[in-house]
């Protein structure tokens, strides 16, 4: 079903605010309710809707609620949860246009769940985009099985490739030699996530909730685009292998068309969609002075305007896929076959 809201009296009254929207994911019993209660107890101040997706199964402290309505809980610290019991863009409708104040929403996925799927109704639905803003996904790991779900799992896998922030739970369920072995390998495989290690989800989570993951600066760090003075910022490794789990990145100097790119990304994600678990990019394309942003979400590549080229960085592309058994080789092919000529 498509969102409709009425958004000018929304907007209204909601003083122009745009809610900004985390979506907590991670892999069966990796302690994810248990961080959701942490990041409650540490922010009084914030008013949250919590939408949970375990089966309809509310998982929040429930000495906490004072009242319902309808599948909502209205809870005594000011936040409102509730459950999916069907089209997400439903509740998100009735959240906006009933008679709650919130002011950042936290979407807990199953933990069997294909972040992805969340993430890409904020992305590529205009009119969620004009009352909501994805801020980012953080998943939550469980350090003593990690590095054995970690391409075993295919859930497990989205979930970490997908992340913008990881937190590694139960640190002290795992020796040092163990750690360094996730640090090396899960950063190889997602080069975009920032990370930590924690015990029962104890982190400070007010950076947590404004990581600005798909705001353009942000994509551009990430990717390591030369700085006005020509430095990079960060370095991503060429290609990286964990089981079938590959990451591949490339830099190419040469502009690309406009018209065979977008055709070439949505073929390939429309027959193999299910082979990447994320695509992000900094596009040059010829006759635009300005960067192309490129981002996939559920097999769907999404494309938005980035900053001006700066007069004094190289014009380059940079772009990272993160899925299953991806050969370079084709991929590099596919991208080269898109210059422009």
């Amino acid at each position: 079903m498509k969102f409709v809201i009425e958004v000018i009296p929304y907007l209204c009254r909601m003083a122009l605010k745009i809610t900004p929207v985390t979506i907590l994911t991670g892999f069966l019993g990796a302690g994810k309710t248990t961080f959701l209660n942490h990041i409650i107890k540490e922010n009084p101040d914030t008013k949250f809707a919590i939408i949970e997706n375990e089966f309809g199964q509310i998982n929040i402290d429930s000495s906490l609620v004072i009242n319902t309505d309808e599948n909502i809980f209205e809870l005594s610290n000011g936040c409102i949860c509730c459950s999916v019991n069907g089209e997400l863009s439903d509740l998100l409708n009735k959240l906006v246009t009933g008679p709650y104040e919130f002011d950042h929403l936290i979407i807990e996925t199953t933990g069997i769940a294909d972040p992805s799927a969340v993430a890409a109704v904020f992305m590529t639905d205009y009119n969620i985009q004009s009352v909501f803003k994805l801020d980012g996904v953080i998943c939550l790991v469980d350090c003593v099985n990690v590095l054995d779900v970690l391409g075993v799992e295919e859930e497990a896998s989205q979930q970490i490739a997908f992340a913008d922030y990881i937190i590694y739970n139960k640190k002290d369920e795992a020796d040092k030699d163990k750690i360094e072995e996730i640090k090396q390998k899960t950063t190889a495989l997602n080069p975009f996530a920032d990370f930590e290690f924690a015990n029962y989800g104890k982190v400070e989570t007010k950076k947590l909730l404004s990581l600005n993951a798909y705001d353009k600066a942000t994509v551009r760090f990430k990717l390591g685009v030369p700085n006005s003075k020509g430095k990079e910022v960060v370095k991503i490794a060429s290609e990286s292998h964990h089981h079938d789990i590959v990451s591949q990145s490339f830099v190419f100097e040469q502009s690309f068309d406009l018209m065979k790119l977008r055709h070439y990304f949505t073929v390939m994600l429309m027959i193999q969609g299910a082979y990447f678990y994320r695509i992000k990019g900094i596009i040059n394309i010829e006759g635009i002075n300005r960067q192309l942003i490129l981002q996939s979400v559920k097999g769907s590549p999404v494309f938005t305007d980035g900053d001006a080229w700066e007069n004094d960085t190289k014009r380059e592309t940079r772009l990272v896929f993160i899925g299953k058994n991806l050969r370079r080789d084709i991929l590099e092919k596919g991208l080269r076959q898109c210059f422009y000529a």
